[in-house]
């Protein structure tokens, strides 16, 4: 009988060390975050279908990742026909980030749209996010700006809550 429980222990140990081993192929990890910056705001509007500065962030940094993540709520409305989607007009907001005043890959993004509610004027509530990764060459003072862009001029954006974090180091 002992023999049968020796190897049924046996059996549970390297059942335990193949799911162990397989946890550890699929790639989960994770680790700390060395230099966090993060801001807060809002109350932010434009009609604007170039990019305008809505935050900036300027910090030190080391030579190596950074991230950059912005999220935002509010809403934007559909003032002039422009962008098609399957078929209707749509009104989107854009956002790009610039390090240094270079955009940072992979450009600009829709982080809040209209939902495809055409012709509907009131604010409907929305809330989106974007994350942009890079390389930063050397180490120094880093200005990382955020801007904002309606997809069609005249269209209205409206950011009621945002926050910006960046990481590096």
């Amino acid at each position: 009988m002992r023999l049968n429980k020796r190897a049924a222990i046996c059996a549970v140990v390297i059942v335990s060390l193949a799911v162990a081993t397989a946890v550890a192929r699929a790639g989960i990890s994770g680790g700390a975050a060395p230099d966090v910056e993060f801001k807060t705001g809002g109350a932010f509007s434009t009609p604007s279908a170039t990019f305008v500065t809505v935050t900036t962030s300027t910090f030190t940094a080391n030579a190596g990742l950074i991230t950059v993540h912005f999220s935002a709520a509010g809403w934007v409305q559909d003032w002039r026909s422009g962008g098609v989607f399957a078929g209707k007009d749509y009104a989107a907001l854009r956002a790009r980030v610039l390090v240094n005043g270079t955009p940072l890959a992979p450009g600009a993004a829709v982080i809040l749209d209209n939902t495809g509610k055409i012709g509907i004027q009131p604010p409907r509530p929305i809330a989106g996010s974007f994350e942009w990764a890079g390389l930063l060459n050397a180490t120094g003072v880093t200005t990382v700006t955020v801007q904002v862009a309606n997809l069609h001029a005249f269209d209205n954006a409206q950011l009621n809550h945002f926050t910006l974090t960046v990481q590096h180091g």
